[in-house]
């Protein structure tokens, strides 16, 4: 079993068998509200998903953190904060868990998008360069 199927399976079962789990961030497609090396508490959610939550689901073999943009008869929109497009249509069957709170260097902050991160999530939807240089710049704080 190659290792990101592993991974996969294990954050499953933790969600499946305990409600919730933490994970770190990988990717940035949420930045900044979620930042490489944040780590997210994930909650099994039984609760209805409203728009502007913060998601996990199973997307070809990966775990993705979305936030919620829409919905489309009973199924969920998603999109990176920092993605210009939203993912293609999600059933509520394979949602995993939300997003609960970020803990970054200590502190525990909520994943609600900010006008601070709007801003700046708009902005670096445009601009590659931009987000790599984003990126670096928090690199570097963290090191």
């Amino acid at each position: 079993m190659p290792y990101t199927d592993l991974k996969l399976d294990l954050a499953k079962n933790v969600l499946t068998s305990f409600a919730q789990a933490l994970l770190p961030v990988t990717g940035s497609s949420m930045f900044p509200c979620m930042q490489p090396g944040d780590l997210l508490e994930i909650r099994r959610s039984d609760c209805p998903i409203q728009i502007g939550d913060v998601v996990v689901f199973d997307r070809h073999g990966r775990l993705v953190v979305h936030r919620v943009v829409g919905r489309t008869g009973d199924l969920l929109i998603t999109r990176g904060d920092r993605l210009r497009y939203p993912d293609a249509p999600v059933p509520p069957a394979a949602i995993l868990g939300c997003v609960t709170a970020i803990e970054r260097r200590g502190r525990r902050i909520a994943p609600h998008l900010t006008f601070w991160c709007r801003l700046v999530s708009t902005v670096l939807r445009h601009t590659e360069f931009g987000t790599r240089v984003a990126l670096y710049s928090v690199r570097m704080v963290r090191t």
